[in-house]
């Protein structure tokens, strides 16, 4: 049973080294280990020869991925704000020149 429970924690404040697990986080583990059942991105039991395929390496995320977030962009959304910024460097741009030859006469 293998159980990757890197996310199970209380961030300390400002040590990263002072993180702390709260009682239910210690429960959340105890159920998963007791249940012996596959819990997607936390918890699965590895049958040995997939661990001997592995050469015999016993690291956690080799079996048990915890789930990313992932976020969605709307890409049409994004190249339009890029082109509106684009076009607002552009006019600044020319302020700037128009400002420089002013100072040059």
């Amino acid at each position: 049973m293998f159980i990757n429970a890197s996310k199970e924690f209380i961030q300390h404040p400002e040590v990263r080294r002072l993180n702390s697990m709260s009682d239910d986080n210690i429960k959340g583990i105890v159920e998963a280990y007791r249940d012996d059942k596959h819990h997607d991105g936390f918890a699965r039991t590895v049958e040995l020869n997939e661990i001997r395929e592995k050469d015999f390496n016993l690291n956690v995320s080799l079996y048990v991925f915890p789930d990313e977030e992932t976020e969605n962009i709307d890409v049409k959304k994004e190249w339009k704000e890029l082109a509106e910024i684009e076009n607002d460097l552009d006019s600044i741009n020319k302020k700037i020149e128009s400002f420089l030859k002013e100072l040059s006469y």
